[in-house]
């Protein structure tokens, strides 16, 4: 396909991303209840070279005043690991044991009516067995994380998954009450993600060019949608194939639905079916498909006063 071609092609998609119509049916979903309180947890793997320890620096620092300055997190409850470069002190790095220490203490200081937003930045890569996440030393696993996450139990819980090969952690991560989302699909996406960067993009939106369906919140389900559309936007812009398809999943099944799917589910209401009855083969139908709990919880924007 020509590069005229292939543009004209991304384009037509990011069109129906970013139509006019309400990405999500309009009818007013159930408010969540608010919950106690909010922790993030933003982690930085090993950047590999100047250039990118720049970027991931850069990355982490608008993540987390957004976090602190937009919503409605506070400061002392945004731990950052690394945290923000001293030019005095260099930073302890990274590692599996720092971040599976720091779980547990969370775990430990979670109530059931609180948050967890955990974002994973740096580099990722799938060995054909196991999926890694790049840190100093021995790198976590997907089944690592899904151990150490296991034992949160607060009410929200929002993964945010940014390094390339992270479609392969869904299914570990995945759990009822839970979403997660990744940069890629759980395929041959191993090129560096441009989901960070879009992501950092979309945070800077204003709520109005966010709330689609015009119900004055922004729910995750149409923050996730933006998202997608900022990495096609950034693929199309130079005429490039797209390398990753972001997934989210909230059904706690373990696969993901990219986005023109996960919009299309949506915009048609799809919802719990409660009275699902088995199939003939004895597998229960289930409960409802991605995105339905995505919809229903929303970013904690401060309103233009309290920034």
């Amino acid at each position: 396909m020509s590069d005229w071609r292939w543009g004209c092609f991304l384009y037509g998609i990011l069109a129906v991303l970013i139509a006019d119509e309400p990405a999500i049916q309009t009818a007013n979903p159930p408010d969540s209840p608010v919950p106690g309180t909010r922790w993030a947890l933003i982690l930085s793997g090993i950047p590999g070279d100047e250039q990118h320890a720049a970027l991931f620096q850069q990355t982490a620092t608008a993540w987390e005043k957004w976090l602190t300055t937009d919503l409605q997190f506070e400061s002392s409850h945004v731990l950052r690991l690394p945290g923000s470069a001293s030019p005095t002190e260099k930073p302890a790095p990274l590692t599996a044991e720092v971040i599976r220490n720091t779980l547990a203490d969370l775990s430990t200081k979670l109530g059931e009516r609180d948050a967890l937003w955990v974002f994973l930045l740096g580099h990722g890569n799938y060995d054909g067995k196991h999926a890694w996440f790049h840190v100093e030393g021995r790198d976590p696993s997907q089944a690592d994380l899904g151990r150490w996450l296991s034992n949160i139990r607060c009410r929200e819980q929002v993964l945010w998954l940014t390094q390339a090969n992270s479609g392969w952690f869904v299914k570990p991560l995945s759990q009822p009450g839970r979403i997660v989302v990744a940069a890629t699909a759980a395929d041959d996406e191993s090129n560096e993600t441009e989901f960070p960067e879009a992501l950092t993009s979309v945070t800077r939106l204003p709520v109005e060019k966010l709330d689609a369906d015009a119900d004055g919140k922004v729910s995750v389900a149409e923050f996730f949608i933006a998202v997608s559309a900022a990495v096609l936007e950034r693929f199309a812009a130079d005429n490039r194939f797209p390398t990753e398809h972001a997934q989210l999943d909230d059904n706690g099944d373990g696969l993901g639905t990219e986005v023109l799917a996960l919009k299309e589910t949506l915009g048609q209401g799809k919802k719990v079916d409660d009275s699902a009855e088995p199939e003939s083969d004895g597998k229960p139908k289930p409960k409802q498909a991605d995105g339905e709990l995505a919809r229903q919880t929303f970013l904690p924007f401060r309103t233009p006063n309290e920034r």
